[in-house]
């Protein structure tokens, strides 16, 4: 298998894997509008950014679980916090805290990597803040090469930081480029492409992939060097589909 670059908010995070590197975070872009993803989050681990979360309904976001992991231990949900209603990861909309964290009963390694979080208080939708439709059971993967919208905070081509969330377009990759970079992936994975030097990276696992105003999957890993020439892989929510709805029940 080639060599894994995590996406990884979490500094010490232990993962029972070989080779893999923590990185940077979305590469390339336009910083995206006010409105224009009212259903991002910033988790915050200790009132730091460390991966994204996507709202999908009033007490609920759902990210991936390796976010909430650190050292191998699941972090307490006291640690855990969103900042929703913003484009800045350090200013505006408002902080809420998560009062539990209901991990997939088979996240291992990167696979089933899901979680779901509950909000200590309902929020309060507005233009800015906003719950986004999950992709249901029977919802087929966008074809080959359709564009893919991701969203994350993180580090510009320039290597800088950027604090305001930016927004980029990625080619749903073949099945071919996908098992090049990627030699086992499962059926819960799927792989987008990218140009070089852009792409998801470190600070964007749990950020959202939306095709058609709908979610599809959420930023996992990396294959090699942020933005090298192999797409990234992120997890499929449809085959999810049943156990997301039951936790917002």
């Amino acid at each position: 298998m080639q060599q894994r670059s995590l996406i990884l908010g979490l500094l010490g995070l232990s993962l029972l894997l070989v080779a893999v590197q923590a990185r940077g975070r979305i590469m390339g872009g336009e910083e995206a509008g006010l409105n224009a993803t009212p259903f991002a989050a910033s988790l915050r681990v200790d009132n730091a950014h460390v991966c994204g979360a996507c709202i999908v309904s009033a007490t609920k976001v759902l990210t991936t679980a390796h976010c909430v992991y650190r050292d191998g231990k699941l972090l307490a949900a006291s640690r855990l916090s969103l900042r929703v209603g913003s484009t800045n990861q350090y200013a505006g909309g408002h902080i809420v805290a998560v009062d539990s964290t209901n991990v997939h009963p088979d996240y291992y390694q990167l696979q089933n990597n899901l979680a779901v979080l509950t909000l200590s208080s309902p929020l309060t939708f507005t233009e800015r803040i906003k719950a986004i439709e999950v992709a249901a059971s029977d919802d087929a993967l966008p074809a080959e090469g359709s564009e893919v919208s991701v969203a994350g905070w993180g580090r510009t081509t320039e290597g800088t930081t950027s604090y305001k969330i930016r927004e980029m377009a990625l080619q749903v990759a073949t099945e071919a480029e996908c098992q090049e970079a990627y030699s086992d992936p499962a059926g819960d994975s799927f792989c987008l492409a990218h140009e070089l030097k852009e792409g998801t990276c470190h600070g964007d696992g749990g950020s959202g992939a939306v095709y058609q105003d709908k979610l599809i999957g959420l930023t996992n890993f990396v294959v090699g060097a942020c933005g090298s020439r192999y797409p990234n892989v992120f997890v499929k929510l449809a085959p999810f589909s049943e156990w997301i709805q039951e936790q917002l029940a």
